[in-house]
């Protein structure tokens, strides 16, 4: 059985790093809070309001979503990206968190600054693209946005309280209709 990825390197979660998805998702929420805010879609995503938006691990898909936003979209946005996606992200001159695969892992100490550091911008809209990992979603969570978004990601509630479809169009493309942002 391979180790789970999610926490830092010590006995303290030993155990943990082998546990089941199941449990491992039960316990990321239990540390998270189950309870989540109301908000009232797609009126909460009018007038750009702050976002954080976590970007794909993927430089692809990535990349192809930071260039179909139009720039006013990133004047009230935080980034969370991996360090791999610092020259995609400085293109767009977007402000960002950054992290590397170690730090992102719970309760390494980058993960707690990271943590706080959400915490501390208040976003009103979490926008997550990408594969579900487990200690990002629990970032999403706690970062007290009432609005969470998540692209084909129904398994991915409570952590995640919207998922959208893009049948038709990419998901910036959707994100750009409902925040109205030229």
């Amino acid at each position: 059985m391979k180790p789970s990825p999610y926490f830092k390197d010590c006995f303290r979660y030993f155990f943990k790093r082998f546990s089941g998805k199941e449990s491992l998702f039960r316990w990321f929420l239990q540390k998270a809070g189950e309870d989540s805010g109301a908000f009232d879609f797609p009126a909460a995503l009018k007038g750009n309001p702050k976002t954080l938006l976590f970007l794909a691990r993927d430089m692809e898909q990535s990349a192809a979503f930071m260039h179909a936003m139009p720039d006013a979209f990133f004047n009230n946005a935080l980034l969370c990206a991996h360090e791999s996606l610092q020259a995609v992200v400085s293109a767009k001159r977007a402000k960002a968190l950054y992290y590397s695969d170690l730090e992102c892992r719970y309760d390494e100490p980058a993960f707690i600054e990271l943590e706080q550091k959400i915490k501390d911008f208040a976003p009103q809209v979490c926008i997550y693209l990408g594969e579900a990992f487990l200690p990002r979603l629990y970032l999403a969570k706690v970062s007290g946005a009432p609005c969470r978004i998540g692209f084909v990601s129904e398994n991915c509630f409570p952590f995640l309280n919207l998922s959208l479809h893009p049948d038709k169009s990419s998901e910036a493309a959707l994100i750009r209709e409902y925040y109205e942002v030229k």
